[in-house]
């Protein structure tokens, strides 16, 4: 190629929060699948849209360790049942719209082990039909309490007992980046997580870019692209869209707001009080104000 050949032409995949979230986002979504863990790179932009087009999910897909990314899902009413470890906000305390609404039979929780967890969304975006699991899950309970994702086997080498779980296939994914550019590629700057699994299992993709950038500077090594374009349908430049999650390499979680939080949803008047107040008819930009973040 010259340098006055064209390129070839490529179609943005960028769009605005809103659109990307309507257009991509089922009004029922079968199955959500929501990167991050802990308090770190949640993709929280996609999230509070989620909430404010009241997008219902039948079954919410976490990483081994979610946090205000699952519980403020949970809290607006629009999970049914979620696949996950464990859902807290570590040093801070229990997740209370995940407890308040599982205690009151409002939300089936499929609580799996984190292996199990990670090998089904392996599965998926392997192709495989089930992941082999250990047999040491015979001496838990965990099998027992979630028989949906456990089914015993047979070793077919040695003719010992171990155990199978089913891939974990989401519909939809959100995943949030440091970079970017227009086109889907994207670079985890930080830890990785389980994110590359989901994204790689899931149907569709919705990819949350901290910074977006030249393709040209994106690609300059492909090495570094931890996301592949082809798997991404829409990409939403949001700025501190992790906010109040940290974003690794860019700011840290803002842990003022995450006791407000916490404190505000350990009821649904006052849970219901969180969202009128930053979430419900508020844009990102004034989320992001009316937070009045430490990032800024």
């Amino acid at each position: 190629m010259t340098e006055n050949t064209p390129k070839a032409a490529r179609a943005s995949k960028k769009l605005e929060l809103a659109e990307a979230v309507s257009r991509y986002l089922p009004d029922e979504v079968e199955s959500l699948a929501i990167g991050g863990m802990h308090m770190h790179n949640n993709p929280m932009a996609l999230i509070r849209e989620a909430v404010r087009q009241k997008k219902r999910i039948k079954r919410l897909i976490t990483s081994p360790a979610a946090c205000i990314n699952a519980d403020l899902l949970i809290g607006a009413g629009l999970v049914e049942e979620i696949v996950t470890s464990y859902v807290g906000f570590e040093h801070l305390g229990l997740a209370p719209a995940f407890r308040r609404f599982a205690q009151e039979g409002k939300l089936k929780v499929y609580e799996i082990d984190e292996l199990t967890l990670i090998l089904g969304l392996k599965a998926a975006s392997n192709g495989q039909p089930f992941a082999a699991l250990s047999p040491v899950l015979a001496f838990s309970d965990v099998s027992k309490f979630s028989p949906e994702f456990y089914r015993p086997i047979t070793n077919p080498f040695n003719g010992q007992p171990a155990f199978a779980c089913p891939p974990i296939k989401p519909q939809i994914a959100f995943i949030a980046v440091q970079q970017g550019d227009e086109f889907g590629n994207g670079i985890l700057k930080g830890a990785p997580f389980i994110d590359r699994e989901m994204l790689f299992a899931a149907e569709t993709v919705l990819l949350q870019v901290e910074q977006l950038a030249p393709s040209e500077q994106i690609t300059r090594n492909p090495l570094q692209v931890t996301v592949p374009g082809m798997k991404v349908s829409a990409v939403v430049e949001a700025r501190f869209g992790c906010h109040p999650t940290s974003c690794h390499r860019v700011y840290h979680y803002d842990e003022e707001h995450l006791k407000l939080y916490l404190q505000m949803a350990a009821t649904n008047e006052g849970f219901e009080e969180y969202l009128q107040k930053y979430i419900i008819g508020y844009s990102e930009e004034e989320y992001l104000k009316r937070t009045q973040s430490r990032t800024l």
